[in-house]
Protein backbone atom coordinates (compact mmCIF):
# COMPACT_ATOMS: atom_id res chain seq x y z
CA UNK A 1 0.00 0.00 0.00
CA UNK A 2 1.36 3.43 -0.99
CA UNK A 3 2.13 5.98 1.76
CA UNK A 4 -0.59 8.40 0.60
CA UNK A 5 -3.37 5.77 0.54
CA UNK A 6 -5.79 6.63 3.34
CA UNK A 7 -8.37 3.88 2.69
CA UNK A 8 -7.60 0.43 1.27
CA UNK A 9 -10.59 -1.87 0.69
CA UNK A 10 -9.90 -5.50 -0.17
CA UNK A 11 -12.34 -8.30 -1.02
CA UNK A 12 -15.27 -6.53 0.67
CA UNK A 13 -18.41 -8.67 0.81
CA UNK A 14 -21.88 -7.70 2.07
CA UNK A 15 -24.80 -10.09 1.59
CA UNK A 16 -28.37 -9.70 2.88
CA UNK A 17 -30.82 -12.44 3.89
CA UNK A 18 -34.31 -12.10 2.40
CA UNK A 19 -37.35 -14.33 2.02
CA UNK A 20 -36.35 -14.96 -1.60
CA UNK A 21 -32.76 -15.90 -0.72
CA UNK A 22 -29.39 -14.22 -0.21
CA UNK A 23 -28.86 -10.87 -1.97
CA UNK A 24 -25.21 -10.45 -3.03
CA UNK A 25 -25.18 -6.66 -2.74
CA UNK A 26 -21.38 -6.25 -2.55
CA UNK A 27 -19.51 -9.23 -3.91
CA UNK A 28 -15.76 -9.06 -3.28
CA UNK A 29 -14.72 -5.55 -4.35
CA UNK A 30 -11.30 -3.93 -3.87
CA UNK A 31 -10.13 -0.33 -4.31
CA UNK A 32 -7.88 2.33 -2.78
CA UNK A 33 -8.53 5.96 -1.88
CA UNK A 34 -5.60 8.37 -1.72
CA UNK A 35 -5.19 11.46 0.44
CA UNK A 36 -7.00 14.42 -1.15
CA UNK A 37 -8.49 12.26 -3.91
CA UNK A 38 -12.07 11.84 -5.08
CA UNK A 39 -13.12 8.35 -6.14
CA UNK A 40 -16.48 8.25 -7.91
CA UNK A 41 -18.44 4.99 -7.71
CA UNK A 42 -20.94 4.93 -10.58
CA UNK A 43 -23.51 2.49 -11.92
CA UNK A 44 -27.23 1.82 -12.28
CA UNK A 45 -29.57 1.62 -9.30
CA UNK A 46 -29.15 -1.70 -7.51
CA UNK A 47 -25.50 -2.15 -8.50
CA UNK A 48 -24.28 -2.08 -4.88
CA UNK A 49 -22.99 1.50 -4.60
CA UNK A 50 -24.86 2.50 -1.42
CA UNK A 51 -24.28 -0.91 0.16
CA UNK A 52 -20.55 -0.37 -0.36
CA UNK A 53 -20.75 2.90 1.57
CA UNK A 54 -22.79 1.33 4.36
CA UNK A 55 -20.30 -1.53 4.60
CA UNK A 56 -17.39 0.92 5.01
CA UNK A 57 -19.04 2.96 7.77
CA UNK A 58 -20.68 -0.14 9.29
CA UNK A 59 -24.27 1.09 9.11
CA UNK A 60 -25.82 -2.30 8.51
CA UNK A 61 -29.40 -3.64 8.61
CA UNK A 62 -30.34 -6.60 10.81
CA UNK A 63 -30.61 -9.04 7.91
CA UNK A 64 -26.89 -9.16 7.09
CA UNK A 65 -25.96 -12.68 5.96
CA UNK A 66 -22.26 -12.13 5.27
CA UNK A 67 -19.93 -9.22 6.00
CA UNK A 68 -16.26 -9.93 5.34
CA UNK A 69 -13.11 -8.44 3.85
CA UNK A 70 -10.48 -5.95 4.88
CA UNK A 71 -10.79 -2.16 5.23
CA UNK A 72 -7.48 -0.51 6.12
CA UNK A 73 -8.00 3.05 7.38
CA UNK A 74 -5.12 5.04 8.85
CA UNK A 75 -3.00 1.88 8.85
CA UNK A 76 -5.45 -0.27 10.86
CA UNK A 77 -7.99 -2.87 9.73
CA UNK A 78 -11.23 -1.34 10.97
CA UNK A 79 -13.14 -4.56 10.22
CA UNK A 80 -11.44 -6.02 13.31
CA UNK A 81 -12.57 -3.22 15.66
CA UNK A 82 -15.46 -3.76 18.05
CA UNK A 83 -18.37 -1.32 17.91
CA UNK A 84 -17.01 1.03 20.58
CA UNK A 85 -13.53 1.19 19.06
CA UNK A 86 -15.10 1.72 15.64
CA UNK A 87 -17.14 4.64 16.98
CA UNK A 88 -14.11 6.30 18.54
CA UNK A 89 -11.59 5.69 15.74
CA UNK A 90 -13.72 5.82 12.61
CA UNK A 91 -17.04 7.62 13.14
CA UNK A 92 -15.47 10.45 15.16
CA UNK A 93 -12.97 12.37 13.07
CA UNK A 94 -12.37 9.45 10.71
CA UNK A 95 -15.00 8.72 8.07
CA UNK A 96 -18.22 10.73 7.71
CA UNK A 97 -21.13 10.05 5.40
CA UNK A 98 -23.63 12.32 3.68
CA UNK A 99 -26.80 10.35 2.94
CA UNK A 100 -29.15 10.84 0.02
CA UNK A 101 -32.52 12.33 0.93
CA UNK A 102 -31.70 15.25 3.22
CA UNK A 103 -35.17 15.51 4.75
CA UNK A 104 -35.07 11.88 5.85
CA UNK A 105 -31.66 12.40 7.48
CA UNK A 106 -32.65 15.41 9.61
CA UNK A 107 -34.68 15.41 12.81
CA UNK A 108 -37.77 17.55 12.12
CA UNK A 109 -38.15 18.68 15.77
CA UNK A 110 -34.54 19.80 16.38
CA UNK A 111 -33.03 23.12 15.37
CA UNK A 112 -30.36 22.86 12.71
CA UNK A 113 -27.52 24.11 14.94
CA UNK A 114 -28.34 21.48 17.57
CA UNK A 115 -28.27 18.68 14.99
CA UNK A 116 -24.89 19.77 13.68
CA UNK A 117 -23.56 20.07 17.25
CA UNK A 118 -24.92 16.71 18.45
CA UNK A 119 -21.88 14.54 17.48
CA UNK A 120 -19.59 16.86 19.41
CA UNK A 121 -21.75 16.63 22.54
CA UNK A 122 -22.23 12.87 22.44
CA UNK A 123 -18.93 11.63 21.06
CA UNK A 124 -16.32 14.29 21.77
CA UNK A 125 -17.26 15.64 25.25
CA UNK A 126 -17.70 19.23 24.11
CA UNK A 127 -19.63 21.63 26.32
CA UNK A 128 -22.93 22.93 24.94
CA UNK A 129 -21.38 26.34 24.24
CA UNK A 130 -18.29 24.88 22.53
CA UNK A 131 -20.40 22.52 20.42
CA UNK A 132 -22.72 25.30 19.23
CA UNK A 133 -19.71 27.48 18.35
CA UNK A 134 -18.28 24.68 16.21
CA UNK A 135 -21.73 24.06 14.73
CA UNK A 136 -21.99 27.67 13.53
CA UNK A 137 -18.46 27.46 12.10
CA UNK A 138 -19.40 24.35 10.13
CA UNK A 139 -22.59 25.98 8.82
CA UNK A 140 -20.64 29.05 7.70
CA UNK A 141 -18.10 26.80 6.02
CA UNK A 142 -20.84 25.44 3.76
CA UNK A 143 -22.21 28.90 3.01
CA UNK A 144 -25.06 29.13 5.53
CA UNK A 145 -25.60 32.00 7.94
CA UNK A 146 -25.80 31.77 11.72
CA UNK A 147 -29.55 32.47 11.50
CA UNK A 148 -30.07 29.25 9.52
CA UNK A 149 -28.88 27.37 12.59
CA UNK A 150 -31.91 28.65 14.53
CA UNK A 151 -34.37 27.18 12.02
CA UNK A 152 -35.99 23.77 11.74
CA UNK A 153 -35.40 21.52 8.69
CA UNK A 154 -38.87 22.13 7.19
CA UNK A 155 -38.04 25.85 6.96
CA UNK A 156 -35.11 25.21 4.61
CA UNK A 157 -34.93 24.65 0.86
CA UNK A 158 -33.62 21.39 -0.57
CA UNK A 159 -30.21 22.88 -1.31
CA UNK A 160 -29.93 24.35 2.20
CA UNK A 161 -30.84 21.01 3.79
CA UNK A 162 -28.13 19.31 1.74
CA UNK A 163 -25.61 21.91 2.93
CA UNK A 164 -26.67 21.18 6.52
CA UNK A 165 -25.91 17.48 5.97
CA UNK A 166 -22.48 18.38 4.62
CA UNK A 167 -21.90 20.63 7.66
CA UNK A 168 -22.85 17.69 9.91
CA UNK A 169 -20.26 15.53 8.13
CA UNK A 170 -17.57 18.22 8.53
CA UNK A 171 -18.05 19.12 12.19
CA UNK A 172 -15.98 16.20 13.56
CA UNK A 173 -13.14 17.07 11.12
CA UNK A 174 -13.04 13.74 9.26
CA UNK A 175 -10.34 12.55 6.87
CA UNK A 176 -12.74 10.81 4.45
CA UNK A 177 -16.25 11.88 3.45
CA UNK A 178 -18.60 9.47 1.66
CA UNK A 179 -21.27 11.27 -0.37
CA UNK A 180 -24.18 9.03 -1.38
CA UNK A 181 -26.09 10.70 -4.25
CA UNK A 182 -25.80 14.10 -2.51
CA UNK A 183 -27.57 16.02 -5.29
CA UNK A 184 -30.12 13.50 -6.59
CA UNK A 185 -33.18 15.31 -5.18
CA UNK A 186 -32.08 18.84 -6.15
CA UNK A 187 -32.83 21.10 -9.09
CA UNK A 188 -30.05 21.86 -11.57
CA UNK A 189 -29.03 25.19 -10.00
CA UNK A 190 -28.89 23.77 -6.46
CA UNK A 191 -27.02 20.76 -7.80
CA UNK A 192 -24.38 23.01 -9.38
CA UNK A 193 -24.04 25.02 -6.16
CA UNK A 194 -23.48 21.86 -4.08
CA UNK A 195 -20.88 20.57 -6.55
CA UNK A 196 -19.04 23.90 -6.45
CA UNK A 197 -19.11 23.76 -2.65
CA UNK A 198 -17.66 20.23 -2.61
CA UNK A 199 -14.87 21.24 -5.00
CA UNK A 200 -14.10 24.30 -2.87
CA UNK A 201 -13.92 22.25 0.34
CA UNK A 202 -11.72 19.66 -1.33
CA UNK A 203 -9.29 22.31 -2.60
CA UNK A 204 -9.13 24.21 0.69
CA UNK A 205 -9.25 21.37 3.24
CA UNK A 206 -7.79 18.45 1.26
CA UNK A 207 -10.66 16.08 2.02
CA UNK A 208 -10.76 12.63 0.45
CA UNK A 209 -14.18 11.88 -1.07
CA UNK A 210 -15.99 8.75 -2.14
CA UNK A 211 -18.65 10.17 -4.43
CA UNK A 212 -21.52 7.76 -5.18
CA UNK A 213 -23.77 8.59 -8.13
CA UNK A 214 -25.62 7.19 -11.12
CA UNK A 215 -24.95 10.45 -12.99
CA UNK A 216 -21.73 10.08 -15.00
CA UNK A 217 -21.80 13.73 -16.06
CA UNK A 218 -21.87 14.81 -12.42
CA UNK A 219 -19.07 12.42 -11.49
CA UNK A 220 -16.85 13.86 -14.23
CA UNK A 221 -16.90 17.26 -12.51
CA UNK A 222 -15.19 16.13 -9.33
CA UNK A 223 -13.71 12.63 -9.77
CA UNK A 224 -9.99 11.92 -9.95
CA UNK A 225 -10.67 8.21 -10.43
CA UNK A 226 -13.83 6.29 -11.36
CA UNK A 227 -15.00 2.83 -10.27
CA UNK A 228 -17.86 1.38 -12.32
CA UNK A 229 -20.06 -1.09 -10.40
CA UNK A 230 -22.37 -3.73 -11.81
CA UNK A 231 -24.15 -6.50 -9.91
CA UNK A 232 -22.17 -5.94 -6.73
CA UNK A 233 -18.76 -5.96 -8.41
CA UNK A 234 -16.33 -3.33 -9.68
CA UNK A 235 -16.01 -4.06 -13.40
CA UNK A 236 -13.82 -1.10 -14.40
CA UNK A 237 -11.53 1.18 -12.41
CA UNK A 238 -9.16 3.88 -13.56
CA UNK A 239 -8.38 7.57 -13.72
CA UNK A 240 -11.28 9.80 -14.67
CA UNK A 241 -9.60 10.76 -17.93
CA UNK A 242 -8.85 7.15 -18.84
CA UNK A 243 -12.34 5.82 -18.07
CA UNK A 244 -14.20 8.68 -19.77
CA UNK A 245 -12.02 8.95 -22.87
CA UNK A 246 -11.13 5.29 -23.41
CA UNK A 247 -13.75 3.14 -21.63
CA UNK A 248 -12.97 -0.56 -21.93
CA UNK A 249 -15.85 -2.55 -20.46
CA UNK A 250 -18.93 -2.77 -22.73
CA UNK A 251 -21.11 -1.71 -19.79
CA UNK A 252 -19.05 1.45 -19.24
CA UNK A 253 -19.24 2.23 -22.95
CA UNK A 254 -23.02 1.82 -22.95
CA UNK A 255 -23.36 3.94 -19.80
CA UNK A 256 -21.40 6.77 -21.42
CA UNK A 257 -23.41 6.45 -24.65
CA UNK A 258 -26.61 6.92 -22.63
CA UNK A 259 -25.50 10.42 -21.55
CA UNK A 260 -26.54 13.30 -23.88
CA UNK A 261 -23.62 15.29 -25.28
CA UNK A 262 -23.31 18.90 -26.41
CA UNK A 263 -20.29 18.54 -28.69
CA UNK A 264 -21.41 15.53 -30.75
CA UNK A 265 -24.41 15.10 -33.01
CA UNK A 266 -25.23 11.74 -31.42
CA UNK A 267 -28.52 10.81 -29.77
CA UNK A 268 -28.21 9.02 -26.41
CA UNK A 269 -28.80 5.27 -26.48
CA UNK A 270 -30.29 2.95 -23.87
CA UNK A 271 -28.79 -0.22 -22.38
CA UNK A 272 -30.81 -3.27 -23.44
CA UNK A 273 -32.33 -5.55 -20.83
CA UNK A 274 -32.50 -5.04 -17.07
CA UNK A 275 -30.02 -5.18 -14.17
CA UNK A 276 -29.62 -8.75 -12.90
CA UNK A 277 -31.38 -10.29 -9.93
CA UNK A 278 -28.74 -10.30 -7.16
CA UNK A 279 -30.42 -13.30 -5.50
CA UNK A 280 -29.82 -15.39 -8.63
CA UNK A 281 -27.17 -13.56 -10.69
CA UNK A 282 -26.27 -14.93 -14.14
CA UNK A 283 -23.52 -17.51 -14.34
CA UNK A 284 -20.17 -16.26 -15.61
CA UNK A 285 -19.96 -12.51 -16.26
CA UNK A 286 -23.05 -10.86 -14.76
CA UNK A 287 -23.33 -8.49 -17.72
CA UNK A 288 -23.26 -11.12 -20.47
CA UNK A 289 -27.10 -11.29 -20.99
CA UNK A 290 -27.05 -7.57 -21.94
CA UNK A 291 -23.62 -7.40 -23.58
CA UNK A 292 -23.42 -6.91 -27.38
CA UNK A 293 -19.92 -8.47 -27.41
CA UNK A 294 -20.54 -11.53 -25.22
CA UNK A 295 -18.51 -14.60 -26.20
CA UNK A 296 -20.77 -17.65 -26.12
CA UNK A 297 -19.30 -20.52 -24.15
CA UNK A 298 -16.99 -18.19 -22.21
CA UNK A 299 -18.73 -15.09 -20.88
CA UNK A 300 -21.79 -17.14 -19.91
CA UNK A 301 -19.74 -19.86 -18.22
CA UNK A 302 -16.81 -18.35 -16.31
CA UNK A 303 -16.38 -15.06 -14.46
CA UNK A 304 -13.39 -13.00 -15.70
CA UNK A 305 -10.64 -11.73 -13.40
CA UNK A 306 -9.72 -8.08 -13.02
CA UNK A 307 -7.07 -7.25 -15.65
CA UNK A 308 -4.83 -4.19 -15.36
CA UNK A 309 -4.38 -2.89 -18.88
CA UNK A 310 -2.15 0.10 -18.17
CA UNK A 311 -1.41 2.82 -15.60
CA UNK A 312 -3.89 1.54 -13.03
CA UNK A 313 -6.75 1.17 -15.53
CA UNK A 314 -8.41 -2.13 -14.64
CA UNK A 315 -11.23 -3.99 -16.35
CA UNK A 316 -13.13 -7.18 -15.55
CA UNK A 317 -13.89 -8.51 -19.03
CA UNK A 318 -12.92 -11.53 -21.19
CA UNK A 319 -12.45 -9.24 -24.21
CA UNK A 320 -9.16 -8.06 -22.70
CA UNK A 321 -7.74 -11.46 -21.83
CA UNK A 322 -4.05 -11.44 -22.67
CA UNK A 323 -3.81 -7.62 -22.76
CA UNK A 324 -2.37 -7.30 -19.26
CA UNK A 325 -0.06 -4.32 -19.34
Amino acid sequence: MEDNVILDVKDLVLYYSTLRGTVKAVDGISFELKQGETLAIVGESGSGKSSTAQAIVRILPRNVAKYTGSIIFNGADIMKLDDEEFRKKVRVGGISMVFQGAMNSLNPVMRVEDQVAEPLLINMSYSKKEALTESIKALKLVGLSEMVGKRYPHELSGGMKQRVLIAMSLVTKPKVIILDEPTSALDVISQANIMNLLKKLKAEMKFSYIFITHDLGLASEIADRVAVMYAGKIIELGSSESVYLTPKHPYTQLLLNSVPTLRENRPPTSIPGEPPDLVNPPKGCSFHPRCPFAIKGKCDVEEPDIIEIRDGHQVKCWLFEGEKG
